[in-house]
């Protein structure tokens, strides 16, 4: 069963929502139909905030703005969309992702593992990890710095992912490598959106890279975006492929698991100096 997945690498202007819009909506022009595209964490508002006094007004004032052209280019492409944006609700505000389908926004991931300043702008993820069903895929969504904690990936796999978006602002280079052992060890595709552009205030100045990637549960990179500039990609994969959790003729990915010998995973564990 084939479907057709990608991403959108655009450059970001920090606090220039209607710029970004704009980026956005010639990427989407320039790739072919596509059942699933994935969009760079915080793609409509850029990253670097001076503070979480900042974080809130402008989730505030632009909410009702990302909301509403999420809903009008899921309907436009008849698909699902999934795309970085600040989430504000009962005073609190979040680094999210919303998954959007055929006009309706779904549903929100919010990230659970702040990267450094983050915890300074935004309050931590309070859902549960989530999937996803469509007509023809299941889906699983993690922003970012969650690829440093193999449980969020671990995690949607087991609950039926097929496919894994991963909305990005990318620190680490290492980070795209690990995207790949995210899929292998899961069995699933990993579509990692990375954006371009500098965000340079507050202090901090990061250019972004972009070299976005679709990669297959056998961990072969499929496509990989170009570095610095903007791209937008989308590829025919077979879900089946997903769906399949023999690591050999004798080994199930899921059912070989020793779950008795991993309740240290579910508490605290001190490292010692």
């Amino acid at each position: 069963m084939n479907i057709s997945i990608g991403f959108i690498q655009p450059k970001v202007r920090f606090g220039n929502i209607e710029y970004n819009i704009e980026r956005i909506e010639s990427l989407l022009e320039s790739i072919d139909g596509f059942d699933l595209v994935v969009m760079p964490e915080l793609v409509y508002t850029g990253y670097i905030f001076r503070g979480r006094r900042e974080t809130l007004k402008i989730a505030s004032k632009y909410g009702d703005r990302i909301t509403k052209h999420l809903e009008q280019i899921s309907d436009r492409y008849s698909a699902a969309i999934v795309a970085g944006a600040p989430e504000l609700e009962d005073g609190k505000v979040y680094n999210s992702a919303y998954i959007a389908y055929k006009g309706e926004v779904l549903d929100t991931y919010r990230k659970l593992h702040l990267f450094y300043k983050e915890k300074e702008w935004f309050d931590p993820g309070d859902k549960p990890l989530n999937v996803y069903e469509f007509d023809r895929f299941r889906l699983g969504v993690m922003i970012c710095f969650d690829w440093r904690f193999p449980e969020v990936a671990r995690i949607l796999s087991l609950k039926g992912a097929d496919v894994i978006a991963h909305p990005s602002n990318l620190v680490f280079d290492y980070a795209y490598t690990v995207a790949l052992a995210r899929a292998v060890e899961n069995k699933v595709y990993v579509i990692t959106s990375n954006r371009v552009g500098t965000d340079n205030r507050a202090g901090m100045r990061i250019r972004f890279k972009g070299l976005s990637q679709i990669v297959s549960p056998d961990m072969e990179v499929l496509y990989r975006g170009r570095r610095y500039r903007e791209d937008a990609k989308t590829v025919e994969v077979d879900i089946s492929l997903a769906r399949d959790k023999m690591a050999t003729k004798l080994n199930h990915l899921f059912r070989d698991r020793r779950v008795e010998f991993y309740s240290p995973l579910l508490s605290e564990v001190l490292v010692k100096e």
